[in-house]
């Protein structure tokens, strides 16, 4: 799991439920109901048939189809961790789903060593600089090569993961919870309002896959072909403001540990380290106690 499968503690539940799950299953909603009130599958979809259906709906229809787009959005929401996750490529390193998965990596492993030779050069002085810095820029959203994964989503939010690891020793998926409670409100509330914009273009990306895929048993002939290319564009899109939205997430993520990282030993107690090296020691107790469980063996101070 990465920092982005953390939402903040504080976000603003209804805005959330708004924008992460009405939205997007409004999207699937309403586009399956348009074919079907227009008259597909039997027939080609016409509009006078959609305007004759719509028509025809009573209040308590109306009030019935709410009621569902509303139970489905609370049901479904609980489900986004799991949405993002899959978005990042960890099924495809489990089972069957690993004969995608492998060959996916693959690509990303070749990708980082193309990169890292890129940046390699024995005369600075008469090295490409443009090319030298788009490299760096490239890598800086690929983790280490051992813990690539299949997908650009998951790789962007792991390198975010890594870097906080290596700069402080500190596991931020273990430690969200708590230092976010800590963080000053308009800290908690920038890195809540990023957190939403990661979770509505992950949301939206698969809503367009759904309503492609229904689309696809519904129509035909030229119906079918202009709405499965919009909804595969729109999928594409979706997928890209995910991966953009994540890059912004976690430079906050590693903006906020980096200005309020000591507010969580304060909170815990523990002895604020003298020096980087002793930082990476105390972090790293402070993770494994977060993460497993493991005690505390560096006593309290109450400063």
């Amino acid at each position: 799991m990465t920092a982005a499968n953390l939402p903040g503690l504080g976000q603003n539940l209804g805005r959330r439920l708004t924008v992460v799950g009405l939205l997007p299953t409004l999207v699937v909603v309403l586009g399956v109901a348009v074919q079907l009130a227009a008259g597909a599958p039997s027939r080609p979809p016409s509009h006078q048939q959609l305007v004759k259906t719509f028509d025809g709906l009573s209040a308590t229809q109306w009030t019935l189809i709410t009621v569902a787009v509303l139970v489905a959005v609370l049901v479904l929401q609980p489900l986004q961790v799991a949405l993002v996750r899959t978005l990042e490529g960890y099924p495809l390193l489990r089972g069957p789903l690993k004969l995608i998965g492998l060959p996916m990596r693959a690509y990303w492993t070749f990708r980082w060593n193309r990169l890292s030779a890129r940046q390699q050069t024995n005369d600075p002085a008469t090295a490409d600089h443009s090319r030298l810095l788009a490299a760096a820029a490239a890598m800086s959203g690929l983790p280490s090569r051992e813990r690539l994964l299949p997908t650009r989503l998951g790789n962007t939010l792991r390198a975010a993961e890594e870097r906080m690891a290596d700069r402080y020793g500190l596991d931020i998926v273990a430690a969200w919870p708590l230092l976010h409670s800590l963080l000053p409100e308009r800290a908690a509330a920038t890195t809540d309002e990023a957190r939403d914009q990661l979770d509505s273009a992950c949301r939206f990306c698969v809503a367009f896959a759904c309503l492609g895929a229904v689309s696809a048993f519904l129509l035909s002939g030229w119906w079918l072909v202009t709405v499965t290319l919009a909804t595969v564009i729109l999928t594409v899109l979706a997928y890209r403001a995910a991966v953009a939205s994540a890059g912004t997430y976690g430079e906050l993520v590693n903006a906020v540990v980096a200005l309020h990282r000591f507010d969580l030993l304060k909170a815990l107690h523990v002895q604020l380290p003298d020096n980087a090296e002793s930082e990476q020691k105390v972090f790293q107790a402070v993770s494994l106690h977060l993460r497993q469980g493991w005690p505390l063996n560096t006593g309290y101070h109450h400063g």
